[in-house]
């Protein structure tokens, strides 16, 4: 130990202090270290929990099964009146001009006259003529407001369609029934007429 004069260790004492205040800095400076550490680990241990917590929740929410709903009961559509065996027509398509409706019955064609009169009245007869049925040439034509028969050359007004009976007159069709907006021959009606058909515009 080195004396100083007065006999006083100075030079000791302060290396002691000076070792001292290092002791208690090294100690302070481990101590925060060791807090900083357990700051983290406590803070990683959050995140960890957090995140397990999240990862859970995902889990369960994409493993959950849906809850049932209930379909809505399937509604009937309404069903459509079935439309009798036979042709028809359009009554909104008709108009006061004659309109010509091809069939087909069993093979032997046939045609229709068609048309509504003044008042709205559907008029029907069938396009062949009552005297000279059986011709290829007995079927009419429509001309200046009046039909003619290709065969004998008569003449008719359309007032007598559907109406007029006997002579030289377009063969009427007075079966068949209205439905709504349409009027429908069935094929009964029309099969029993095919046979004023049966050489129709067949020309040899």
């Amino acid at each position: 130990m080195v004396l100083r004069p007065g006999g006083m260790p100075r030079a000791v004492s302060c290396g002691r202090g000076v070792r001292e205040r290092k002791m208690r800095v090294g100690f302070m400076k481990k101590m925060f270290g060791w807090l900083i550490r357990l700051c983290m680990v406590l803070a990683l241990a959050g995140c960890s929990s957090g995140g397990g917590t999240t990862s859970a929740a995902k889990t369960a929410a994409a493993t959950e099964v849906p809850a049932a709903t209930e379909e809505p009961a399937a509604t009937e559509a309404p069903a459509e009146q079935a439309a009798s065996a036979g042709l028809t027509i359009d009554i909104g398509a008709l108009s006061a001009e004659p309109e010509f409706i091809d069939w087909d019955q069993d093979g032997t064609a046939m045609q229709i006259i068609a048309l509504k009169d003044s008042s709205g009245a559907v008029q029907l007869a069938y396009n062949t003529c009552q005297v000279c049925a059986g011709s290829p040439y007995a079927y009419f034509e429509y001309s200046d407001g009046v039909l003619m028969c290709m065969n004998c050359g008569n003449r008719f007004g359309l007032a007598s369609v559907g109406k007029a009976s006997g002579g030289c007159n377009p063969k009427p069709l007075a079966e068949y029934q209205v439905e709504g907006d349409a009027v429908v021959i069935s094929e009964e009606t029309l099969a029993q007429a095919a046979s004023a058909f049966q050489n129709w515009k067949v020309f040899q």
